[in-house]
């Protein structure tokens, strides 16, 4: 039987914390399946870009919000949803990182063969593979909780001129801002995004590419 159309547009207009309450009383299946709509194309995009593989990703994406119908009582009220939400994606994917990382690996799929020592080849190459993946999956995963937790105004311009490529120019058209602000605003957010993220640029080999500019 479909959803009375009343309750669903209660469900779309309602706000993520209400959706979240919704998961332990009232309806829980429609709430889930509003908060899937309203994140799961985020969700996808990010996880992708952490594991590198659409498959792997598309399993990931769907366990993340089976973990957020069964992990519902672990969220507080009043805080960041999609920090939170993220964090939960975050766990999720580096959990798949360290499987494939478990699982055997064709000889026929490494790069050479050290007839010597076969092993160390074995060993050597996906261990240093899963680190490069966790560390980029790590700083991904604190680069979007720290981006979600900028000020709006910040946030804003940060999406738009890093994240969509948008010129100030552009920004300040669809903002209706003076292109000064923008640019400040951006500066602004760059350096509250350095200081929170300055222990994960110190192990990285190069900054990311907002960081610069």
């Amino acid at each position: 039987m479909n959803a009375c159309p009343a309750l669903e547009i209660h469900f779309r207009n309602a706000s993520d914390d209400h959706l979240m309450a919704q998961l332990d009383r009232g309806d829980p299946e429609a709430a889930l399946q509003t908060i899937q709509t309203r994140y799961e194309t985020r969700i996808m995009n990010f996880v992708r870009g952490l594991l590198r593989d659409q498959h792997l990703a598309q399993d990931v994406t769907q366990e993340v919000f089976e973990k957020v119908y069964f992990k519902s009582h672990l969220y507080r009220q009043g805080t960041n949803f999609p920090a939170w939400l993220f964090e939960v994606a975050r766990n999720q994917a580096l959990s798949a990182l360290r499987a494939r990382r478990r699982s055997p690996i064709p000889v026929s799929n490494l790069a050479g063969n050290d007839e010597s020592n076969p092993q160390d080849v074995l060993v050597a190459i996906p261990e240093d593979r899963l680190h490069r993946e966790l560390e980029e999956a790590e700083f991904m995963a604190a680069f979007t909780a720290a981006v979600a937790k900028l000020p709006e105004h910040y946030r804003l311009v940060f999406d738009l001129c890093v994240r969509e490529g948008k010129s100030y120019q552009e920004a300040a058209e669809i903002l209706n801002l003076p292109t000064g602000t923008v640019a400040i605003r951006i500066m602004r957010a760059r350096k509250r995004l350095f200081r929170a993220l300055s222990g994960h640029l110190g192990r990285l080999r190069r900054p990311p590419a907002c960081f610069q500019g």
